[in-house]
């Protein structure tokens, strides 16, 4: 007969009174001396080198997951960048717009208002180009770098070192360090030797 049988279980807002395990299901105490057959020995060995190859299963699958959540870091950045790029491409045009404009307005008779005009509006478009790291490459008096300017034509220019440039034609750009359209531009020609 069960020793608990004939109690009256606890009320409401009562605590259960704590019931002893039996003895067989008590755990020994860890100081205690414990002996096990062959077999048993045997079995914790295999179990030890499962529960190794799980973590080292595990600790790969951490590295993997790392590895790709760094993957797809870069691949969203470089997909990123590339948006931009393309986006800024389209948007580059603008710019020989704007100094055309300008130029036009400085010519021309009573547009003094236009051109103030079309000036801040230059400002404002290289500003928001900045806003994404887009920047315009300097030209004019720089000695001629076929990575960031294009020869378009060559002139001679007294006092300019050969190969200088002297005149800005279509102003290029650089996103970050990468050119995304280079300056085209007249250089300086070298100096005619007299016979």
């Amino acid at each position: 007969m069960d020793e608990h049988q004939g109690e009256t279980p606890p009320g409401p807002g009562q605590k259960p009174e704590p019931v002893a395990a039996p003895k067989e299901a008590q755990q020994p105490d860890s100081q205690e001396p414990v002996s096990i057959t062959r077999a048993q020995y045997e079995e914790l060995k295999t179990l030890a080198a499962e529960r190794d190859e799980f973590l080292k299963r595990l600790q790969r699958a951490v590295a993997d997951c790392q590895n790709l959540q760094k993957l797809m870091g870069k691949r969203r950045d470089e997909d990123t960048r590339r948006a931009v790029r393309d986006v800024a491409l389209k948007f580059v045009p603008l710019a020989d717009s704007l100094a055309s404009a300008l130029e036009l307005a400085a010519r021309t008779r009573g547009a003094e208002e236009l051109a103030e005009g079309l000036q801040v509006a230059a400002r404002e478009f290289y500003r928001a180009l900045e806003g994404f790291n887009i920047r315009p490459v300097e030209a004019v008096g720089k000695p001629f770098d076929p990575r960031y300017h294009e020869a378009v034509l060559q002139e001679p220019a007294q006092g300019v070192p050969p190969n200088t440039v002297v005149r800005e034609l279509k102003k290029g750009f650089l996103m970050g360090s990468e050119v995304i359209r280079p300056t085209q531009v007249t250089v300086a020609a070298p100096e005619k030797k007299k016979e």
